[in-house]
């Protein structure tokens, strides 16, 4: 098969990839082969990778009715992958073609070596995930996102307590840990439980909600001083979130202005 690099660059996807990102990108992806009646994907099955289409043609296919047709240069699976759900559809092969495979793993593991390269990535790839969860109405629910380092967390809290009419009136997104202690000191529950470990997979990895425009805002105080694995997931956050246009806070000042600017 030709140079997958090759290949890569010349998808209207990655129009926004430096060719030395593409070359990075090209070795957390697997391209195969596929022929003319194969299904490349089943319904029901785990949604733990998605594809991006080298060549040929594929239908997205649902109780024998053809739903749409895929072509080069587009995803498959990458509603399933974001989501952690089961395949909606079956998708068969038309036409024999290439298909670049990317699993979850893949794009954790690029995550930790390329956390800019795995954001760029992810925003590309879920541009269709924003569509599609726009054309079924789903959950259109706005969460003001907030979370702490352990040194951090006090001031967190003092934080909501002052502006416990603005937390009370807004429904809230956070760990299960810092919920807990949120409803101890506060009396304010976070009815969305989020992960912060992983991008994308499932409804409560951070990734995910702010792909389906489900954050408003998110307000997270880190500890500068301490430089742990956690650095990584940061990094990778705050450029998803400048990628998603989301508020992003990191300290307290910023996060009064972002609080008086969606009270005015």
């Amino acid at each position: 098969m030709v140079n997958i690099t090759n290949l890569l660059i010349k998808l209207a996807l990655f129009k926004d990839f430096h060719t030395e990102e593409v070359q990075i990108l090209s070795h957390y992806v697997s391209p195969q082969k596929y022929f003319e009646g194969q299904v490349l994907m089943q319904k029901g099955t785990p949604g733990n990778y998605l594809g991006i289409l080298l060549s040929g043609e594929v239908n997205i296919i649902d109780n024998q009715t053809i739903l749409k047709t895929n072509k080069k240069g587009e995803l498959i699976g990458e509603m399933s992958l974001v989501k952690s759900e089961p395949r909606s559809a079956d998708v068969v092969a038309t036409q024999d073609g290439a298909i670049a495979i990317m699993t979850f793993d893949d794009i954790e593991s690029l995550k930790q070596s390329h956390p800019d390269i795995a954001v760029k990535l992810i925003d590309v790839l879920t541009e269709s995930v924003r569509k599609i969860a726009e054309s079924q109405k789903q959950d259109t629910t706005e969460y003001v996102a907030l979370l702490a380092d352990p040194r951090e967390e006090t001031k967190l809290i003092d934080f909501v307590t002052k502006h416990k009419l603005f937390f009370g009136d807004r429904p809230v997104a956070a760990t299960a840990s810092f919920n807990e202690l949120l409803e101890r000191k506060t009396g304010i529950s976070a009815p969305k439980k989020i992960h912060t470990q992983r991008l994308v997979g499932g409804e409560g990895a951070i990734g995910s909600l702010i792909v389906s425009g489900n954050i408003l805002t998110l307000i997270y105080l880190r500890d500068s001083r301490s430089q742990t694995a956690q650095q990584i997931n940061f990094e990778a956050l705050s450029r998803f979130c400048d990628l998603n246009q989301v508020p992003f806070a990191t300290n307290l000042t910023t996060a009064e202005a972002i609080l008086y600017y969606l009270e005015g």
